[in-house]
């Protein structure tokens, strides 16, 4: 059974910061600025808000009603334009090669992984960051169809280039995670 997000994101994730996550900070001075950042699974639109403030054209896709509401409300009291759309990450409902950026964060969903990179224009570049199965073994269990194995997400990414890929266990302010992160660019 599916959770119910709107819940979750209305009671509020415990220690889920607002701060952009370590690849966006790193690599936001190298985005394109001529084509959108669309955030898949954006959440409270913590990354869009973060490159709004830099100018960039943002543009976010999320199930949950109510992230989307939280996000446009930050947004708003910031007077930043973000794009931010209801829907299913499995429909990817956006043209192939319109994005300078694709971004995706502790979500998986190994059906699109194809369709993420289609989504990038030519040069555009691919942030990606998730759980790995090991996480499980530090905190709560996980379904594991949503985790990664070890080595997993480079094998997505191989006809872009690489420019960065860590996995491992990492402090992640304050916390252990598991998590495998990657940086690519669409040739």
């Amino acid at each position: 059974m599916e959770p119910d997000w709107d819940k979750r994101y209305r009671e509020g994730f415990p220690g889920r910061s607002m701060e952009a996550h370590e690849l966006v900070r790193c690599y936001a001075p190298l985005m394109p600025r001529d084509r959108p950042v669309i955030d898949v699974a954006a959440g409270r639109g913590r990354d869009l808000l973060f490159l709004a403030r830099w100018g960039l054209r943002v543009c976010g896709l999320e199930k949950s009603g109510e992230a989307i509401a939280q996000a446009r409300r930050a947004a708003d009291r910031e007077g930043l334009e973000m794009c931010l759309v209801r829907g299913d990450a499995l429909l990817l409902p956006f043209r192939e090669g319109v994005a300078g950026v694709v971004l995706v964060f502790y979500f998986l969903e190994r059906a699109i992984m194809a369709g993420l990179i289609r989504l990038l224009a030519p040069g555009g570049l691919m942030l990606y960051e998730t759980f790995l199965k090991r996480q499980n073994q530090i905190d709560r269990q996980r379904d594991p169809r949503y985790l990664l194995d070890d080595g997993e997400l480079r094998g997505y990414f191989s006809e872009l280039e690489s420019l960065t890929y860590e996995e491992g266990i990492f402090d992640i302010r304050g916390q252990r995670r598991a998590i495998a992160r990657y940086a690519g660019r669409k040739r």
